[in-house]
């Protein structure tokens, strides 16, 4: 086997070039400036108010109004509870537009983003937790990441904490800067465990101590990198998520999602709750490389990732869209995530989905049932 430590030798100044670095430099006072951002759609940049209006003003498009599902009454906080135990880092977390909060796991201070609905002030509520995983930034390459996953959590999820369908707590993690890629997807062991995933066990604990967590209601987002993390937690926590939704991710435990140049090692999937899916991917042009390495084509895997998820037991909803690597535009994603994170609790055996999707999802969407 490799030597872990030969292929990061290799493979960070090769990634620097594929990610337009310029000799190495860093500049940590910036956002990054990597030629095609792996954050997908930056608000600024190719999406317009006039694409994606709920992004820029906050609001949650009428058109997703007319979904027939109904609203979840939101869920009520009762008096403070001195005795659930709590730490004192834990109990200094608090939602911000603007501000990070600090988490120590396994000795080592991570970083995220918080928001959360208006009635979520204290402990005993029972509130649905999304996660939303960004895609590489280059933080393990010295770059600034704050900005653009700000403008990530914010943009995509962050303005519907409050929605009425089912108002949610939304965690945007930042990455630690140790692993290669950004969040630890190519090399994961049981022991030392995975950091990212211990990640996601801190915070839910936190959370839930803090707020109040519904624990059939933990649900997965992510782009990129950060989609190949969520459906990571799909192996690794499966009996923890109620449902999944990634833009551009693979399962890389997949045999068809082999990577020839660079060996990659998964754990088998672990127990699950028979969470449903829905797999994005951008077409022929959904493909992002690492210069003399590889090339991942996140349409072959995704593609490849339907079967080998209904053979796991798994229902899936593939949609395909022609815009290369990046969330569909031109939607608003918290119309169709929310619609599907709320009809789709932890237990749910087969998708309420099967004969018809919700008007809020884009075209191009089908549903894939299990096979196993």
């Amino acid at each position: 086997m490799i030597n872990w430590a030969l292929r990061l030798i290799v493979l960070v100044p090769l990634v620097s070039l594929a990610c337009g670095s310029t000799g190495g430099t860093s500049d940590t006072s910036t956002t990054t400036d990597m030629g095609q951002s792996d954050l997908g759609q930056p608000p600024d940049d190719t999406v317009t108010p006039e694409d994606i209006p709920s992004r820029i003003d906050g609001t949650v498009e009428d058109a997703a109004l007319d979904v027939a599902v109904l609203d979840m009454p939101a869920p009520t906080d009762t008096t403070v509870d001195t005795s659930i135990p709590i730490s004192t880092e834990c109990a200094a977390v608090a939602p911000s537009d603007s501000l990070l909060n600090k988490l120590t796991v396994d000795g080592v201070q991570r970083r995220f983003m918080l928001s959360i609905p208006a009635a979520a002030s204290g402990p005993r509520g029972k509130w649905p937790l999304i996660f939303q995983w960004h895609g590489f930034v280059g933080s393990s390459m010295g770059y600034s990441d704050t900005a653009e996953v700000k403008n990530w959590h914010l943009n995509m999820l962050g303005p519907a904490v409050d929605d009425s369908r089912m108002p949610f707590l939304l965690v945007t993690p930042l990455a630690d800067g140790a692993a290669l890629l950004d969040w630890n997807i190519m090399d994961t062991y049981a022991d030392p465990p995975n950091p990212d995933v211990r990640l996601f066990d801190e915070v839910v604990a936190c959370l839930d101590a803090k707020y109040g967590v519904d624990s059939d209601h933990i649900h997965s987002v992510g782009f990129s990198a950060g989609g190949i993390l969520s459906d990571l937690l799909g192996v690794m926590r499966g009996d923890k998520l109620a449902s999944t939704l990634t833009w551009s991710g693979g399962y890389l435990v997949n045999p068809a999602n082999a990577i020839e140049e660079f060996p990659v090692i998964w754990p088998d999937p672990g127990a699950s709750s028979g969470w449903t899916q829905v797999l994005f991917h951008g077409g022929v042009t959904d493909q992002w490389e690492v210069q003399g390495l590889f090339t991942a084509h996140f349409n072959v895997w995704n593609e490849a990732d339907v079967g080998y998820l209904n053979g796991l037991g798994h229902d899936v909803i593939l949609c395909t869209h022609t815009y290369g690597h990046t969330p569909p535009p031109g939607s608003n994603p918290a119309a169709y995530v929310i619609d599907f994170f709320k009809a789709h609790p932890r237990g749910t055996t087969t998708s309420p989905f099967a004969s018809a999707l919700p008007s809020s999802f884009p075209a191009n969407c089908t549903y894939h049932a299990k096979t196993n």
